[in-house]
């Protein structure tokens, strides 16, 4: 599982000058825009009672899909939150994702970004 996060991955899309030639890494920005990402960055809650932290692994039917990028307790939300690169399959909200925490299997399911809104005033 690659660990490089490339700019259309990190939902930075906007940020590369496509029409630009030329540039380090061109051809293989232009390659991965053709062929569709194949991983994306998710927000999840955990379901057990777990704490999710950078480079725990996402696991499918005992293989390594992907990995943590952070994850902490929030006593705002009362509940264990993180972010993590997952397969297109598994990044809709309310998938259940399994994450290897210290050896063990933990449930977390798929939430939307951003963890809290705001309500706005009045």
């Amino acid at each position: 599982m690659p660990r490089t996060i490339s700019r259309p991955e990190g939902a930075r899309r906007r940020i590369v000058g496509w029409k630009k030639d030329g540039f380090i890494g061109h051809d293989a920005l232009r390659a991965q825009k053709e062929r569709g990402l194949q991983r994306k960055l998710v927000g999840f809650a955990m379901v057990d009672r777990a704490i999710a932290r950078q480079g725990h692994l996402v696991v499918d039917n005992g293989r390594q899909v992907g990995y943590v990028t952070s994850g902490t307790q929030t006593p705002f939300l009362k509940k264990a939150i993180g972010m993590a690169y997952v397969p297109l399959p598994l990044a809709t909200p309310g998938s259940e994702l399994d994450l290897e925490i210290r050896g063990r299997s933990a449930k977390a399911i798929v939430v939307e970004l951003p963890f809290y809104k705001r309500p706005k005033l009045s």
